[in-house]
């Protein structure tokens, strides 16, 4: 009996840990991070911004966590969501006027808004097209300043 629940046990912690390794990236800006996160150097930051009483945002749905999963393999791509109820400044400051906005930013810098087909492929493929071209023009300018 002890054995079985140790089994039980253990069979629990891989569940919950694989779970837990399968859940999506999308990481929740803030007033106190939003800034900071953006202007990490080569990586491009696709933004959501929502409000949670919106009717266009609450019929995506589960889509941004299907993006966050479907992301998490590309390096120097993050998905993150601001909360414009909560994150007012951080709305106002980056022109935020409907919802749900998509702005990818490279570098500290908005670089691209997204007004295409909502579902995960499309907005992916216009994170990883938009990102690329960031990378590219940042790499050329560091080029001119040498």
């Amino acid at each position: 009996m002890k054995n079985d629940s140790r089994f039980a046990i253990l069979l629990l912690l891989f569940l919950i840990s694989m779970s837990l390794q399968t859940e999506a990236e999308v990481i929740t800006l803030t007033p106190d991070t939003f800034s900071d996160k953006i202007k990490e150097k080569d990586t491009a930051w696709f933004v959501k911004f929502c409000v949670p009483w919106c009717k266009h945002c609450k019929n995506l749905g589960t889509l941004w966590d299907e993006l966050g999963k479907t992301m998490e393999g590309e390096d120097e791509i993050e998905i993150g969501e601001v909360d414009c109820s909560v994150s007012k400044p951080v709305c106002t400051k980056v022109d935020i006027h409907s919802y749900p906005t998509f702005k990818l930013f490279y570098d500290g810098q908005e670089v691209a808004k997204y007004q295409g087909k909502r579902d995960a492929e499309s907005l992916k493929a216009f994170a990883l097209e938009e990102a690329e071209k960031a990378s590219e023009k940042s790499l050329l300018d560091t080029d001119k300043e040498l």
